[in-house]
């Protein structure tokens, strides 16, 4: 609860080794300052999380391998489920399975110091509703 009020607060909250929490804010951009209202131009707020370096140094040098896409899963699944001896990959790709809609939405960046930033990003829970997560 005290974590919420600072972010109303427009602070920042600094956990030391584990990271920074700050609001982050989407908006759509104005031609100039003087167009810009808050109320019309700023469209949400995010929570942004920065690690501690500690927390941040534990991914380095992770690997990674590439896997099948969750829709050759699910359709693989399915094809062992029913005792199925092949299963066609292209196929498999063009269905667009009902609950395996893609979830989130776009998000904007910055931060709150006062600085001019952007960027674009994906957001979501990862959860498409097929167990594969």
């Amino acid at each position: 609860e005290n974590m919420i009020i600072e972010l109303q607060r427009g602070n920042q909250i600094d956990f030391g080794e584990l990271g920074k929490f700050r609001l982050q804010l989407t908006s759509e951009g104005a031609a100039t300052a003087a167009e810009f209202k808050s109320d019309i131009n700023i469209k949400g707020v995010n929570i942004q999380f920065i690690p501690g370096s500690d927390l941040a140094n534990i991914f380095v040098g992770m690997e990674f391998e590439q896997v099948a896409s969750r829709a050759v899963q699910k359709a693989a699944l399915k094809a062992e489920k029913e005792g199925a001896k092949t299963l066609d990959i292209e196929e498999a790709k063009k269905k667009p399975a009902k609950d395996n809609a893609p979830s989130g939405g776009e998000t904007t960046g910055g931060n709150t110091s006062g600085e001019q930033t952007g960027g674009t990003g994906s957001t979501g829970n990862g959860d498409t509703g097929d167990g594969l997560e």
